[in-house]
């Protein structure tokens, strides 16, 4: 066992040391919506390592979701399943750039502990994320306000979303969706049937214990009315 140990250790070290190369793959990349719907989308890498690759998908993804790969890795960069066409293996979202460019963290042939996989193979959702503290300090509301979300981007067919705000404060909202937003996207928010508009950006996204996907957003132009938060 120890041997073993051992042999693994030299094994991701020698991972670690083997640098990051511009290369073009074709690759096949597998996900899952929050609601259940799989999709699948060909792109290429645009550098690979034996640790990960990144690539540009037109579908909006979140930091921490997992995807399924299929793909022409080189010999040298693989972990397994050395002398296969193509390499599948799972692979974690690591950074989400504005332009579509997604890097992924390499997992494994199996998915990661924690993942249901329905009969494609699939994951049926990402790993939840607990929601991050405000920054902002101020008056906070639990209720259910009513708000319209407006991607800036179209990316995976996104759309004008009317939605609902769970908790409010003077700062930012936590807000329902049931669409993929990257943490750091800005978008607009606009009050549903008042004068309320602001740009926001996402601080963190993440799937509540009812499996609905919440955005933690900070207001970028305007604080929250006061009449909203009870306290006018």
């Amino acid at each position: 066992m120890q041997d073993r140990r051992r042999q693994l250790r030299m094994i991701e070290h020698e991972r670690r040391r083997q640098p990051r190369m511009n290369l073009a793959l074709p690759v096949r990349v597998q996900g899952q919506y929050p609601d259940g719907v799989t999709w699948e989308e060909m792109t290429n890498t645009s550098v690979a390592s034996a640790g990960g690759t990144s690539l540009r998908l037109g579908r909006a993804v979140l930091l921490g979701q997992a995807l399924h790969l299929s793909l022409p890795l080189p010999r040298r960069f693989r972990a397994f399943d050395l002398s296969t066409p193509a390499y599948r293996i799972y692979a974690v979202v690591s950074s989400v750039g504005g332009d579509g460019e997604v890097g992924l963290r390499f997992l494994g042939k199996d998915p990661p502990a924690g993942y249901a996989r329905n009969e494609a193979g699939l994951f049926l959702k990402p790993p939840t994320t607990p929601p991050v503290a405000e920054r902002r300090a101020g008056v906070r509301r639990d209720g259910v306000f009513f708000f319209v979300l407006k991607p800036k981007s179209n990316r995976g067919e996104r759309q004008e979303e009317a939605t609902v705000a769970d908790n409010l404060g003077i700062g930012g909202a936590r807000m329902m969706t049931t669409q993929f937003f990257a943490k750091g996207e800005v978008l607009d928010v606009e009050e549903a049937g008042g004068p309320f508009r602001t740009r926001a950006t996402v601080r963190n996204a993440y799937v509540g214990e009812d499996s609905v996907w919440r955005l933690n957003l900070m207001f970028l132009d305007a604080e929250t009315p006061a009449r909203l938060l009870g306290s006018s």
